[in-house]
């Protein structure tokens, strides 16, 4: 009897001492890995909202974040929305991102910003968009299925990547890390300064993918519009008025796209920037990006065009 009260102390002084260290690796990660408040993967902010408090969610890569204000939407309608966008988020990511959302939130429209259609399997910051997920199956998914091999490691154990950060932050960066988190006013969106130039030779032809590409992109948002219309969410596809565009016939073949996707919404405003209220001269950051002025004057046209056009959204008679 003495010999399994000893056992059993052992054991129980092994556990403390995996969940102790557990804790301090815990503590230790999010101290090292850097603050994020804008230019998307902002999960932090998002997660601190109150759960199903979001009539609408906003996803895609930078053309979503630097056009779309959902402060501005809610003055405009009462509508309530979040941009959980990324840096070059592709749609494999995004699909991942939106499976991470509903973990907490239940909105009635779900937005997706089309450009990633012709993005590349594998942008540039795979690492950003998929290190500030919550630690989770969904991070583990789109670890193993959207970001490249070498990065896996990295994106299941925060220090991988930021261990060496110990000599350079600060203790009230610490304390920040620490703290609870708060919520945003910006909810998702940043704000980019400055005027595009040469837009007077606008607009400029976007590149493309290959064919195998945009198949598996566009798997990737019919699995995501599948997901919406699971959970009873409205799917809504739409490209932006930019004056960075994609050859015309790939704009008809993705809308012939869409109307084969079940349940989806679709909307080209790519060539509709006077028709939303912008000028070319005035209101762009560069070819593809609206500037905070442009993006106030789009974000309001915005609300306003989801209410009309999304019945998920359309005022309560």
């Amino acid at each position: 009897m003495k010999r399994k009260r000893i056992v059993f102390k052992e054991l129980l002084w092994a556990l403390l001492f995996v969940l102790a260290a557990g804790a301090l690796l815990g503590c230790a990660s999010r101290m090292l890995k850097p603050e994020r408040t804008e230019y998307g993967a902002v999960w932090r902010a998002f997660l601190a909202e109150p759960e199903d408090s979001m009539d609408y969610l906003y996803l895609g890569s930078s053309y979503a974040y630097c056009d779309v204000s959902p402060a501005v939407i809610e003055q405009e309608t009462g509508l309530s929305g979040y941009c959980m966008a990324g840096p070059e988020q592709t749609m494999s990511i995004t699909y991942w991102y939106l499976r991470q959302c509903l973990e907490t939130q239940s909105p009635r429209a779900v937005f997706i910003e089309a450009s990633a259609l012709h993005f590349a399997r594998f942008q540039g910051f795979t690492q950003v968009n998929l290190a500030y997920m919550p630690m989770g199956v969904n991070r583990l998914g789109a670890a193993l299925t959207a970001a490249e091999p070498g990065l896996r490691t990295g994106i299941l154990f925060d220090l991988y990547f930021y261990h060496d950060r110990w000599t350079e932050i600060t203790a009230e960066e610490a304390l920040r890390a620490l703290a609870p988190a708060q919520p945003d006013e910006r909810r998702g969106f940043t704000a980019v300064q400055g005027t595009a130039e040469n837009m007077d030779k606008a607009p400029f032809e976007r590149e493309t993918q290959s064919g195998q590409v945009y198949l598996e992109n566009l798997g990737w948002l019919r699995k995501t519009a599948a997901l919406c219309q699971e959970r009873g969410i409205t799917p809504v596809v739409l490209f932006h008025p930019t004056y960075s565009r994609l050859p015309q016939e790939w704009y008809a073949r993705i809308a012939r796209d869409m109307e084969d996707t079940p349940g989806v919404l679709y909307f080209d405003l790519s060539a509709q920037a006077e028709a939303c209220g912008l000028d070319p001269m005035r209101d762009y950051f560069d070819a593809g990006h609206l500037n905070e002025g442009g993006a106030h004057i789009f974000s309001g046209f915005l609300g306003r065009f989801m209410q009309q056009n999304v019945p998920a959204l359309a005022p309560e008679a």
